[in-house]
């Protein structure tokens, strides 16, 4: 191998490290606190509500409807179920967050695909926002409202002027791992949601229907 080939290869292999390395959120300028737009646009509420769902993982496709039910004691449940009336899951959210899994079929009974629907629920349902404590950044035209959950950050991000909200996403330290595109309508009753994961191939789309 002649030198100057070694050499590019040395270069391409620092800089797909460099890249690997950089930080989604770098860009984001640390600001001061604005409680009246986090208290406008904070996505804390969700009317019970039905969803045409669509699911794609590695490859493997489910569809069904996806009842999401808020209960009288601000509690959540989110039960997924197949045309024929089979339940996929059955999940909880208590009013401080507490996860509960009342059903879920074998084939999806692990804890890795549990604890990934918990927190991707969790986001949708804007259960990291239920506290006050939060930070602030600014990005272009973008705003950046994150509340820290152990060794992540859950965003919501709002235009510059606090007109509406933009998306929901959940962070690592260094990356942005999941993505929720909200239709214009927004909270408390989204028309159409979907959820995307960055670090591998899954999403979740949610079109909302009125149920006889």
């Amino acid at each position: 191998m002649n030198l100057s080939l070694t050499r590019c290869l040395l270069f391409s292999v620092v800089v797909i490290f460099c890249c690997s390395c950089a930080s989604d959120y770098k860009m984001l300028e640390s600001t001061s606190a604005d409680p009246s737009c986090f208290e406008k646009l904070v996505p804390r509420h969700f009317e019970t509500s039905w969803f045409h769902a669509s699911v794609d993982v590695v490859g493997r496709h489910l569809s069904g409807l996806l009842l999401i039910k808020n209960m009288p004691d601000s509690s959540y449940r989110v039960v997924f179920t197949n045309e024929a009336g089979v339940t996929f899951f059955d999940f909880g959210f208590s009013k401080t967050g507490d996860f509960t899994v009342h059903n879920i079929i074998r084939q999806m009974d692990k804890r890795p695909v549990i604890q990934t629907l918990r927190q991707d629920f969790a986001l949708i349902l804007g259960i990291p926002f239920r506290v006050n404590v939060h930070q602030r950044w600014l990005h272009e035209n973008e705003v950046y409202y994150g509340v820290s959950q152990k060794k992540k950050i859950a965003y919501f991000i709002t235009n510059k002027d606090c007109a509406s909200l933009q998306r929901l996403e959940w962070g690592s330290a260094r990356k942005q791992t999941v993505v929720v595109q909200i239709s214009e309508k927004g909270y408390p009753a989204p028309e159409q949601i979907e959820l995307v994961h960055k670090t591998f191939n899954m999403q979740i789309k949610l079109t909302r229907f009125q149920k006889e």
